[in-house]
């Protein structure tokens, strides 16, 4: 994890903190989300990743992925006061340096975006029946990946793959109709040539109409 992944850390850290110990937590008596919708915006901060990448007939590559912040909307449903539904699609780009891994080392050949598209369906558990509540979610997506690169000859990398999540974080309904969520997630998925599976983490802040 980098520098800059470590400071957003201690930012959320701080910032789930501050919600515990300043958020008054409402009666659950003639209160209730049980049947409410929610639109939402996101933001997540995915983390970096390095990917060797291996090919039939050229040089294999090295993918040295930066973290960066991906952006989406999306659509929330409670079942109960407890168990949330959600879907979100988010989009966004990292700085990638694309190696060549020769018999002497990585060698740097170029830096170029690499494009995310994140679609997920989630099932969130809110632990207490209160406007303020921790929570624990899981879920399953796809992560499609494009870079263009000409290295070692190699003209496109793009994938989609199947993804699984699973995270925690707090809720807190601020007002009736708008509420705010802060979490921590790891996302996991596969590239088809890489050498390994891959781990995202990343912290992920909704902001929420509900009605």
């Amino acid at each position: 994890m980098n520098i800059k992944t470590s400071k957003l850390s201690t930012i959320a850290i701080i910032s789930l903190l501050f919600f515990t110990m300043t958020a008054g937590i409402c009666s659950a008596q003639g209160w209730s989300r049980k049947g409410k919708n929610e639109l939402f915006g996101t933001i997540q901060m995915i983390g970096s990743e390095e990917i060797k990448y291996s090919f039939t007939d050229k040089l294999p590559v090295k993918l040295d992925i930066d973290s960066a912040p991906i952006y989406g909307i999306g659509y929330g449903y409670n079942i109960t006061d407890h168990w949330n539904v959600n879907t979100d699609l988010l989009f966004g780009s990292a700085d990638t340096d694309v190696q060549t891994i020769s018999g002497s080392g990585f060698i740097t050949v170029e830096t170029k975006d690499m494009d995310y598209v994140l679609w997920n369906v989630n099932l969130d558990y809110n632990i207490w029946k209160s406007c303020f509540t921790p929570l624990v979610t899981g879920g399953i997506g796809i992560m499609d990946f494009g870079i263009d690169t000409t290295a070692t000859g190699v003209m496109k990398v793009h994938e989609s793959n199947f993804s699984y999540n699973l995270g925690a974080g707090v809720r807190w309904e601020i007002e009736d109709n708008l509420l705010i969520k802060v979490m921590y997630r790891s996302t996991w998925t596969e590239f088809g040539d890489a050498n390994q599976d891959l781990q995202y983490d990343s912290f992920c802040l909704n902001v929420a109409y509900m009605y």
